[in-house]
């Protein structure tokens, strides 16, 4: 749909379709995905821009709505518009511009949109094969389905942040917004799910997509079967700390102060005490009854001492490298400044450098984290400046003349 477009660049599976990106924090990395496999996304913003581009950290220390790093990120490939949806004329636009569309990606509180005429019936009365996705914090049913929540509300009332921490402190708040993260990866793969019905239906009917962040978020909570230790045995997961493997410790400061994740299986018990032995480790490990698992198991701080005096003596690279050597369970624990620099992720060209005119800078992020062979996904052009793409859809896509966007851009509709 997409052939009315200026822009040739998308060449990904999807680059037939055109989708509207209105959704905010909890759901704008949905639509980058979906602009990674080359869709033409086009993201709809506030005359002013929405609250993405207010997100810090800033280019430079310096906030501004072209500044944002985070709207840098998660804009990349998309195209942008504004548009004043508290204006009749807005919302016209917005039903004129979605009757063009294959897929509307929305995080809007449900009942919202349906009051101002712009929801799934409104938008589906004239174009019939559209898929609409709606991601919210706790989906369109229940009693809660109109509370509002961030990042937090999400990984908490999943249960997340209940095995997060340490076990004698309070739970923890992951890193990096996965309620979010999870939601928009759960909304992206519905969205393809409900394209691909919507192409083998005979009638090419559209599909309503309902994700709630609380439920994305309560898959990792809930799939090693906690469900089900609870329903049979009444046990309740808990935060484990440092524990791993049979809940020994498994994490460990290295001699330069970067930790590493170190497990000793049971069926590598020997080679643990060959690298004892080599480092001439003096303890009681090398004794008879430390060979009897469960006896293990049940010194497991013992143990972990010893690991400690072992790890200490090298930089995190070399006990990672050696255990590796020594087939233990040994991996880096990497920081962001480790991943960037990281080899593998250099040899699978998975960091992408953009060119960024109008800051005058190029802009380095995170590429696409899977590989296709024939219809490849990928990273290749910086996010939108604000309302940089209005001539072109609203005029390409709409035929509106230029006398006419400009009226519109002085009244304030877009």
């Amino acid at each position: 749909m997409t052939a009315d477009c200026a822009d040739p660049e998308p060449d990904g599976p999807l680059a037939d379709l055109r989708v509207l990106d209105l959704a905010g924090e909890i759901g704008v990395f949905c639509g980058r995905l979906l602009a990674e496999l080359g869709a033409d996304v086009v993201r709809v913003e506030p005359p002013g821009g929405d609250a993405v581009r207010r997100r810090g950290p800033f280019l430079d220390g310096e906030p501004g709505v072209e500044r944002s790093l985070y709207h840098q990120h998660f804009n990349v490939n998309k195209r942008g518009v504004t548009l004043d949806l508290e204006r009749e004329e807005g919302r016209a636009l917005l039903r004129a511009l979605a009757a063009h569309a294959d897929v509307v990606v929305e995080s809007w509180t449900p009942g919202d949109a349906d009051a101002r005429d712009i929801g799934y019936e409104a938008l589906r009365a004239q174009h019939p094969a559209l898929v609409y996705t709606t991601i919210t914090p706790f989906g369109r049913e229940g009693p809660m389905r109109r509370y509002r929540g961030r990042d937090l509300t999400g990984v908490a009332s999943s249960g997340l942040m209940a095995l997060n921490g340490f076990p004698e402190d309070p739970p923890t708040m992951p890193g990096s917004e996965q309620g979010y993260h999870m939601a928009s990866l759960v909304a992206a793969s519905a969205t393809l799910i409900a394209i691909v019905g919507r192409d083998l239906d005979p009638e090419r009917r559209g599909r309503r997509v309902d994700v709630s962040m609380q439920e994305a978020a309560s898959m990792p909570t809930l799939q090693h079967a906690s469900a089900n230790f609870y329903t049979w045995l009444r046990q309740v997961p808990a935060r484990r700390g440092l524990s791993g493997l049979r809940g020994g410790r498994a994490y460990f400061r290295c001699g330069d102060g970067r930790w590493v994740s170190f497990v000793v299986p049971p069926y590598r018990w020997e080679e643990f005490l060959a690298w004892l032995r080599d480092e001439r480790i003096e303890c009681e490990l090398f004794g008879e009854e430390w060979r009897n698992r469960a006896y293990r198991v049940q010194r497991g701080d013992r143990l972990a001492e010893v690991i400690e005096t072992l790890v200490q003596r090298y930089p995190r690279d070399h006990i990672f490298h050696e255990g590796q050597r020594r087939r233990l369970l040994v991996t880096s624990t990497n920081t962001v400044a480790d991943l960037v620099d990281d080899p593998q992720l250099a040899a699978r060209d998975y960091f992408v450098s953009l060119e960024h005119e109008a800051l005058g800078r190029t802009l380095r992020d995170g590429g696409v984290a899977f590989a296709l062979s024939r219809t490849p996904a990928r990273v290749w052009r910086r996010a939108p400046l604000l309302g940089e793409h209005n001539r072109e859809v609203y005029g390409g896509l709409l035929g509106k003349s230029e006398g006419e966007i400009a009226s519109m851009r002085k009244a304030g509709v877009i």
